[in-house]
């Protein structure tokens, strides 16, 4: 992994520790991609993002943030920068999605995974909260990582 990529995980508080309880319940955690895609999508259509819904490139939008959440869940860091930059970054600019969806984005990965932790029976009691912690910390440092992409993608 790059250094300058490292460097900014340490700075969001991520240790190997974290990274690697992430991936080892990253399965029981993706079995509920589909479920928190499918929240999150409803919860902008009813927001005054619903505009940018459009039923013509919804499912396209959907796929796109199931593949770049699964990334995240196998904290595959240097995949989700690329993934930002080729895919996410241009796409939202292009459709004219403001800052304010990553923003969102973030908060839901968190909040919603972290209630899948607190469900999953697969998941030891003994590390939700640790678990808890890490997702936090992976969905704040993927908010730097898609405003960054934002901005190159805007500037392109």
């Amino acid at each position: 992994m790059p250094a300058e990529l490292v460097a900014h995980m340490r700075n969001f508080g991520m240790d190997a520790r974290g990274v690697e309880l992430v991936r080892a319940h990253s399965m029981p955690l993706a079995r509920h991609l589909g479920e928190v895609v499918d929240a999150y999508y409803a919860h902008l259509a009813a927001s005054d993002l619903a505009p940018l819904m459009r039923a013509d490139r919804i499912d396209d939008l959907k796929m796109l943030r199931a593949n770049h959440w699964r990334l995240l869940l196998a904290a595959d860091f240097p995949a989700i920068r690329a993934h930002y930059a080729e895919k996410m970054g241009p796409r939202l600019v292009d459709g004219g999605f403001p800052r304010s969806v990553f923003v969102l984005a973030a908060e839901w990965f968190a909040v919603e995974f972290a209630r899948v932790v607190d469900r999953e029976e697969d998941i030891p009691r003994t590390i939700r909260p640790a678990l808890r912690a890490a997702l936090t910390r992976f969905a704040f440092f993927d908010l730097a990582l898609a405003l960054t992409s934002r901005e190159v993608a805007w500037i392109d």
